[in-house]
């Protein structure tokens, strides 16, 4: 499924990234409480580059993976030391490593059509056998309770250049949901131009997620956000660190 692409990128690159710059502080603090102070960080669903661009400006060594190429354009130039790969998180190999990152629901989006809960699973087995001991796996993830209370629900947003209307359906029960996202942007003539993506969401239950992690063998937990900022209603922390000795 074809997602992010150009308008959009700008879009959420010009007028949503105060998620990730919130985020951000309390991320570098959990790094640095569980001693991960230095070495490579591996991004997966990277963006266009925020939160990259602040990890190497902390002097970390950078991997940002998306499947967006017009993302990933867009998170060169905002984060030149680091490197970028364009690819899905269900198939990148991923490097040796201090800690994975997949920040804003990236677990969920089903862009991707082998990002099923089963591949899940691999990614995190893929994702314990390249962490070094002690390192850390930092990720969030929409549960059922994300779906609004009434569906389907209407929001927008606007700038000087662009504007954007999201309608959002979903079943908890069921575990799913949708955002189908209209957006107009302005180009050099003055004209707007239309464009419309679906992204569908496989929602899922974080204590779920825990007791697979634990499963792996890291030692996992819940938590309401990032340090001191608190996610959106729905979205849950996870904080998976892999053992400082691995059980032989």
């Amino acid at each position: 499924m074809s997602s992010y692409r150009e308008d959009l990128a700008h879009i959420n690159d010009t007028g949503f990234s105060d998620f990730t710059e919130a985020a951000s502080p309390g991320l570098l603090a959990l790094l640095r409480h569980y001693r991960v102070e230095s070495g490579m960080v591996v991004d997966l669903g990277c963006g266009s580059g925020h939160w990259a661009n602040v990890l190497t400006g902390a002097g970390y060594e950078v991997l940002g993976v998306d499947l967006s190429p017009a993302q990933i354009e867009l998170a060169k130039q905002r984060a030149p030391k680091a490197s970028f790969q364009t690819e899905s998180l269900m198939s990148v190999a991923i490097p040796a490593c201090d800690a994975i990152t997949v920040i804003g629901e990236i677990v969920n989006y089903q862009f991707d059509s082998t990002q099923t809960r089963s591949a899940l699973s691999r990614l995190f087995r893929r994702a314990y056998k390249a962490l070094r001991p002690g390192g850390l796996l930092i990720f969030d993830v929409a549960g059922p309770d994300r779906v609004p209370k009434t569906v389907p629900a209407l929001f927008w947003k606007e700038a000087l250049d662009w504007s954007i209307f999201v309608d959002v359906d979903g079943n908890a029960q069921a575990r799913w949901m949708t955002r189908r996202i209209v957006s107009f942007r302005r180009n050099a003539d003055g004209f707007y131009r239309r464009s419309e993506e679906l992204h569908r969401l496989r929602l899922h239950d974080p204590k779920e997620i825990v007791a697979d992690l634990k499963a792996i063998g890291f030692i996992a937990r819940v938590t309401p956000g990032y340090g001191s900022f608190r996610l959106y209603p729905g979205m849950h922390a996870i904080i998976a660190r892999k053992p400082p000795t691995i059980p032989k």
